[in-house]
This record gives structure tokens, sequence and C-alpha cells, in this order.
């Protein structure tokens, strides 16, 4: 698959400003943009790598006032804030949450990015793109980095027009741990013809990265539906963050916690967003290449997993997020860690049991009854966000 050049942009003090490298290697930014040393990630102890699919807002009326995306991309700033994390890739960005994140004073302080808004095109009351990259059509991938990225470029995968994201980083102070990292989106919809699919764009990522030389971290919403996708983990050779620091024998990274990160049970706002709907699902990951220089020192945990306020249905997202604390040496051997560049072997093979209970590859449909049953309820619900009664 094809890969495309991209800008990286920083805060200079007045606006978002593209970010170059010198032929010496040292950032060298445009207009007058201006880096402080103390808003980048120069103390290389604990790296939080996180992801999230923060669930779009260009849907008809009728969904949008369900979602109700002013209140959780306002939500969305002050969860990043609240996380801190190094580096997070985020799946769905449209160009109004990537204009409420750029207004954000903790971003602009702390993060180089991915995209950024072209203000001479963006019109708020238009569906433009608007984005100096074009990775937003209709929504896409976005990187945010403590990391100053050495490279960021576009993935193209097969059978979809969504580019995956890639930004080259470097770890800590020593030049041969640089490390990618790529943010990628596959095709939904539980169907045996989508998975077959995701796997092959998983694979496009891994073909385009591997050749590189360095290892590399893949994450996002990789919608993998079925038990069985598991194999896309096994077939690439993939760490599996959360299946590593939670399916291992090794204490703590053994509560074989399932980590839903789609979880009709725990986020109220699913059934009012998809009638119905009743999965629970490990749709996102974080998925480390072999040899990959870090450690986990906490198992992986979920993030954006609560209502935005308390009794209320609306959560962040469809998703939960997932973020991962690593560290790149170990200083203190009393300290629980767990290798994220070698495969635990009793999470690999959970895993590799899980690829190989293929028997089920039905697409996921609901039934007449209960399809009726959805959307009266469904129906009932709208009126009463219409006469804001929820």
């Amino acid at each position: 698959m094809s890969r495309r050049q991209l800008r990286n942009f920083r805060w200079n003090g007045t606006q978002w400003a593209t970010v170059t490298r010198s032929p010496y290697g040292e950032l060298e930014p445009k207009l007058s943009t201006t880096i402080q040393e103390d808003s980048i990630q120069t103390v290389y102890e604990t790296i939080r790598i996180a992801t999230f699919n923060i669930l779009a807002d260009c849907f008809p009326w009728f969904i949008k006032m369900v979602i109700r995306s002013d209140e959780r991309f306002e939500w969305l700033c002050i969860g990043i804030t609240n996380l801190n994390p190094t580096i997070i890739g985020l799946n769905e960005v449209t160009t109004t949450s990537l204009e409420q994140l750029q207004r954000c004073s903790f971003i602009r302080e702390n993060y180089f990015l991915t995209e950024s808004l072209d203000e001479r095109q963006f019109d708020g009351n238009t569906e433009s793109n608007g984005c100096i990259n074009g990775l937003l059509s209709n929504h896409g991938c976005v990187i945010l980095s403590k990391f100053p990225l050495l490279e960021v470029f576009a993935i193209s995968v097969s059978g979809s027009n969504r580019e995956a994201v890639a930004v080259k980083v470097q770890l800590n102070s020593k030049i041969e741990n640089c490390v990618y990292f790529c943010a990628q989106h596959t095709t939904a919809y539980q169907t045996p013809e989508n998975a077959q699919l995701r796997a092959q764009q998983i694979s496009d990522i891994v073909n385009v990265l591997q050749p590189l030389g360095h290892p590399f971290v893949l994450m996002g919403d990789l919608n993998l539906h079925y038990n069985f996708e598991d194999s896309v983990v096994i077939n690439n050779g993939f760490i599996d963050a959360w299946a590593q620091t939670h399916f291992s024998r090794i204490y703590p990274f053994n509560d074989e916690n399932q980590g839903y990160t789609f979880d009709v049970v725990k986020n109220n706002l699913i059934p009012y967003y998809i009638p119905g709907e009743y999965r629970q699902m490990r749709l996102d990951r974080i998925l480390f290449s072999c040899s990959f220089p870090a450690f986990a020192i906490k198992p992986c945990a979920l993030w954006a997993n609560e209502p935005i306020k308390s009794g209320n249905y609306l959560f962040p997202s469809d998703h939960f997020g997932l973020f991962i604390d690593i560290v790149t040496d170990i200083i203190n051997d009393s300290k629980a860690f767990i290798p994220m560049g070698e495969s635990d072997p009793s999470a690999e093979d959970i895993l590799f049991m899980n690829a190989q209970n293929n028997k089920n590859q039905r697409a996921y449909r609901l039934g007449l009854i209960r399809t009726i049953e959805a959307y009266v309820s469904h129906m009932a619900s709208l009126g009463a966000f219409a006469l804001g009664l929820k």
C-alpha cells in the first residue's frame, strides 16, 4: 500500500504552525513557531500510550440529538488533560472535534498534532474538509504526541478511503530507540467478508512499517468483532497490550479481565445510539511489534469509561479508550513489569485458542421481533429527547 508524507503542527503562541526538520535533524519551526523545552517530553521515564475512538458527529439530526457531541467534545479535552498521555491516537475525529482540541490550552502547551484546521478554508457552517493534511474526509485518525515527530505519513489500506496515520519518534536519548506509532480505524461490521478485509487492512500497515527497520505500535479501533479475529495478532507477530497484561500468569498481570471497549452492559449511550445492540467486544487494541524496546509497569487500562455526568446516559463515546504505561529501562527490579516486545506464553495461548475457534462466522443481525422492539423503544426515546425529558 502507498504512503503519503504529511506535515505536523505545533502551537507557536498565536496559531498552529507547520514544523519541519532541518537537514541536520533538528526540529526547525516555520511561521516563527517556538518550541518550549519544558513542554515537550524530554524526561523519558514513564511513557503513557493511549487510544480512543471519540465517536464522530457527522450523523443525521436525530442521532446528533442523542449523542450530544458538543458535551462529549468538551469532555474530550478534559479527559485528555486528566489522562495526560505521552502519545495518543484518536479515531473518528472530525473538523468539529479537531477545532475543539486545537482550542484546548493543555493540548496547545504540550502536543504536536498530525492534523490542523486550515483557517483559510474552515467554515463551521459548511461540510468543507478544511484540514491541511486532508485526513478528515468525514472523519479520520489523528495522533497527539509530546514527543517531537521525526516523520509523519498516511498509509492507504485496502477497501477503504480512510487512511491510517503513522509517526516516528525517539523514545529516549538513545537514537537507536526510534519507533513508529500508527493510528488505524479499520472497516466496521460483523460479517465474514469484513473480517477478511480487516485482516488485509492490518496486514497493509505491517507491510509498510515492518520494512522501515524500527519497532512499532499499531493502535486504534481495529473493529475485531469475532473472537477468531485475534488471528491478526498471532499472524502478524504482535503483542496485544491488553492480553499481555491481563492474561499472563505473572502477578499483577493475571486478573483475566476481558477488557471490552465496546460494552453495552456498562455503556449506557450505546442502546440510544444503536437500537437493539447487546454485544460486548474488544474492538480497540494497542498492539506492539516483536522486540519493541519497552516494559509495561502496570496492566493496560480502560479510560473514558464513565458517564460524563453521574446518573446520565451520556458517555464520552460508544467506545471506551485504552492506555498503557511503559518504560524503556528497568531501574528497580523489585517493581512488577512485563516485556512488551516478547509475547507472554499464557496470553499467546488464549489468543491462539480464540484464533482457532472460527466455527461461528455468521454475520451479526437482529431478529425481526428484537428489531421491532428496539426501534419502538428507540422512537419513544427520541420523543423524550425532543421534549427535553432525557
